[in-house]
C-alpha cells in the first residue's frame, strides 16, 4: 500500500486551491441553526468556516458540498425522529 507523503499532500492541496479559485462563484445563504454555529467543511486540505444566515459567494463545488451536507443532515434527522418521540422504539425480536 502506498502512503501519501507531505509533497503529495502539498501538490493535491495546491491543485485544489487553483481549481477552486478558477471556479464560477455562486451566492448562497446557509440556514441558521439554534446554536448559531457556522457551517464547517473541508475539501482536499482546504477548510471552510462560513457564517450562517448571511449571503456569501463560494465556488460551485463548495456550494454543492454544502447542499449535500444539508440533505444528509435532514435525512438523518428524519430517520431518528420516531425513536426520539417514542423514547425508543422496540425492534423486532
Amino acid at each position: 500500500m502506498d502512503y501519501i507523503n507531505e509533497n503529495d499532500m502539498e501538490r493535491i492541496t495546491g491543485d485544489t486551491g487553483r481549481a477552486l479559485a478558477a471556479e464560477k462563484k455562486v451566492a448562497i445563504i446557509i440556514e441558521e441553526t439554534p446554536d448559531g454555529a457556522p457551517w464547517e467543511g473541508g475539501l482536499n486540505g482546504y477548510f471552510f468556516r462560513i457564517k450562517r444566515g448571511v449571503p456569501v459567494e463560494v465556488p460551485e463545488t463548495i456550494a454543492e458540498l454544502i447542499a449535500e451536507n444539508a440533505s444528509v443532515s435532514a435525512l438523518s434527522h428524519s430517520s431518528y425522529a420516531e425513536y426520539r418521540r417514542g423514547r425508543g422504539k422496540k425492534l423486532s425480536a
